[in-house]
C-alpha cells in the first residue's frame, strides 16, 4: 500500500492538477476525518491546502448519488495530470460543476452551473464563458486557452452524463 496513492491521500495533498478533487467537490461530498465531516465546499482552501488540521486523518469520503455524473479530462502529455479537468454532475440539489488543473486550487464553475441548471446540455456548456481572470499560464496552456477549454470538457462530459441511465 505504501506505493499506491488513494482517495484521501490525494484530496489531502490537494494537488491543483488532480483528478479526485474534482470528483469529491463535483459531486458534494462530505470527507470524513477522525475528528469531525467537512463539506467539500469548504474542505480545499488553496494550492497543497486543506480544511485539515495537522493533526487530523481522512477516514472517509462520502459521495451522494448523483442521477448523472461524468468527469472529462485533457492531459499533459507529460505528466498525464490534467491540464485542465471538468467533472460535471446532476444531482438532487441541482447541478455542480468543479475544475481541476486550471488554477491554484480545484474550484466550482458558477457561469457553467448557471447555463447547465437551465439546459443541462452540451450546447449550453459550450456556450458559458469562463472568465481567464485567475486561471493558471504556464508553459503549457495560457490562462485563456484554459477558459476556452473549460467548456470544450463541460461539453463533452455532460454528453457522456446524458448517456446514462436517469
Amino acid at each position: 500500500m505504501r506505493a499506491l496513492g488513494t482517495l484521501g491521500g490525494s484530496i489531502a495533498n490537494n494537488d491543483p492538477a488532480a483528478c479526485y478533487p474534482a470528483a469529491v467537490l463535483g459531486l458534494g461530498a462530505t470527507v470524513v476525518t477522525d475528528q469531525r465531516s467537512i463539506a467539500a465546499d469548504d474542505f480545499f482552501v488553496g494550492m497543497y491546502e486543506t480544511a485539515l488540521a495537522p493533526e487530523e486523518l481522512i477516514t472517509a469520503v462520502r459521495f451522494p448519488i448523483p442521477r448523472r455524473a461524468a468527469y472529462i479530462k485533457f492531459r499533459n502529455p507529460a505528466s498525464r495530470f490534467a491540464l485542465v479537468g471538468v467533472m460535471v454532475a446532476q444531482t438532487d440539489g441541482g447541478v455542480r460543476v468543479a475544475v481541476t488543473g486550471a488554477a491554484d486550487s480545484v474550484f466550482r464553475c458558477e457561469p457553467l452551473e448557471r447555463a447547465l441548471s437551465a439546459d443541462f446540455t452540451a450546447a449550453a456548456a459550450r456556450a458559458a464563458t469562463v472568465d481567464p481572470g485567475g486561471l493558471n499560464t504556464d508553459l503549457h496552456a495560457s490562462a485563456e486557452y484554459r477558459a476556452h477549454l473549460i467548456p470544450v470538457l463541460a461539453a463533452r462530459a455532460v454528453e457522456a452524463a446524458l448517456r446514462q441511465a436517469p
